[in-house]
């Protein structure tokens, strides 16, 4: 399989084809978000002023792009080179990010898989879509094999309701 690097910051928001190709050099990694929204949405934003002190956001890799998610449900590609987010959608910002220790074997860790299944959560995310642990193999019980199925025990028969009084054949009125 071709090598298809992880997506970070400072390779996805690139300027429109309209402006030289390193328009952007030296715009933050975290701040070019805001230049493509603007280039994006056409209209003008301010990044928030202020920092949010005691407030973490976790990075992970989500279709092989590394992602920060916002309080408002959006959320945008960011890079481990300047760990840091604010939302455009919402103005919520700028928060400290954590990315693991070593994005590079987080990103190795993945990188087998197909581009759409390469999805890694830090271990300290409690995130809502942040997949269980593995479920357990069922016990083998004795005499069967792994491929034997288990036998399912037949659904119970619905009661059927019984007729009203006087109800004749289906079409029919009775006295």
């Amino acid at each position: 399989m071709k090598e298809i690097p992880t997506q970070r910051a400072e390779s996805f928001y690139r300027p429109s084809p309209a402006l030289p190709a390193g328009a952007w050099d030296r715009v933050p990694p975290a701040e070019r978000v805001w230049r493509w929204y603007e280039n994006t949405a056409q209209r003008r934003l301010t990044p928030p002023a202020g920092v949010l002190l005691g407030e973490r956001i976790y990075a992970r890799i989500n279709h092989n792009r590394w992602v920060a998610d916002c309080v408002c449900g959006s959320a945008q590609i960011v890079t481990p080179t300047d760990p840091r987010f604010a939302c455009p959608e919402c103005g919520y910002g700028w928060v400290q990010i954590t990315f693991p220790a070593n994005p590079e074997a987080a990103e190795a860790e993945v990188s087998a898989r197909a581009p759409h299944e390469r999805n890694w959560w830090h271990a300290d995310d409690k995130a809502w879509d942040r997949p269980g642990p593995p479920a357990p193999e069922p016990e083998k019980e004795p005499g069967r094999g792994p491929a034997d199925p288990t036998p399912e025990e037949p659904a119970p028969e619905e009661p059927k309701p019984e007729e009203p009084a006087g109800a004749g054949p289906k079409g029919s009125l009775s006295r």
